[in-house]
């Protein structure tokens, strides 16, 4: 598999290709709550169909903002136990914290930019930030949910997709994706 992170929508579409493909392996079922608090974290990537794993909502258990579009991806930050207490009114508002919906049109965040604030009260120290993609390969959506701590990617910590040369080096043909439903085509 993957560890590291997912930088672009191209980088993106390649790991769901090689997902597709079989050459790194996909998803396909819940994690249980053991297999959630020792594989999410920074540098973890998931890809899956909703088809093949029966996952119609990504759970994973974690308080996370709304969403905020970036690109072609959706993007969440870890929220603090305490935002969700005082009834902050920029969780879920009532919908399950560790989820989010399964949507076609979702965007890029450069390394150490976040599209939130740096409210303290809000956000975890050292916060987690999912960030996922939808695409369609070849008539079936697969769902690409990616998780890094901003400074393990400004300290190097995670690697990118350019140093999976058996990746990078993968015949994509331009008709596999239906990329209409993307903001940005890359």
């Amino acid at each position: 598999p993957f560890h590291g992170y997912v930088e672009t929508t191209v980088h993106a579409l390649r790991l769901i290709y090689a997902a597709h493909q079989s050459l790194i392996p996909r998803t396909t079922r819940r994690l249980n709550d053991l297999e959630r608090r020792s594989l999410i974290k920074s540098g973890a990537v998931f890809i899956f169909g909703v088809e093949e794993s029966g996952i119609k909502r990504w759970t994973d258990g974690l308080l996370w903002s709304p969403s905020r579009i970036a690109g072609n991806f959706l993007v969440y930050k870890e929220m603090n136990e305490r935002a969700r207490r005082r009834g902050d009114s920029r969780t879920h508002n009532g919908a399950d914290p560790g989820s989010f919906p399964l949507v076609n049109s979702c965007a890029l965040l450069s390394p150490g930019l976040s599209p939130y604030g740096d409210d303290q009260n809000t956000f975890k120290p050292n916060a987690l930030v999912k960030k996922t993609i939808t695409v369609t390969v070849n008539g079936s959506e697969l769902h690409l949910v990616s998780y890094y701590a901003s400074e393990d990617i400004n300290s190097g910590k995670l690697k990118k997709l350019s140093s999976r040369l058996d990746i990078m080096s993968i015949y994509m043909p331009p008709d596999i994706f239906r990329l209409n439903n993307l903001r940005v085509v890359p």
